[in-house]
């Protein structure tokens, strides 16, 4: 019984951590295309001048 619950404890640490990289990934790709989004009005911008 307690090494049931010890691998039921283990696994929901396990996803919990995959689900957090996984989120942080995410959070910075979407910070990486805001910045190249930025880029790419000011070089519009920069092109209308």
């Amino acid at each position: 019984m307690k090494i049931l619950c010890l691998i039921l404890i283990v696994t929901v640490l396990f996803v919990a951590a995959i689900a957090t990289y996984l989120i942080r990934r995410e959070q910075q790709n979407n910070i990486g295309n805001k910045f190249l989004r930025l880029i790419r009005k000011f070089d519009s911008w920069q092109m209308l001048r």
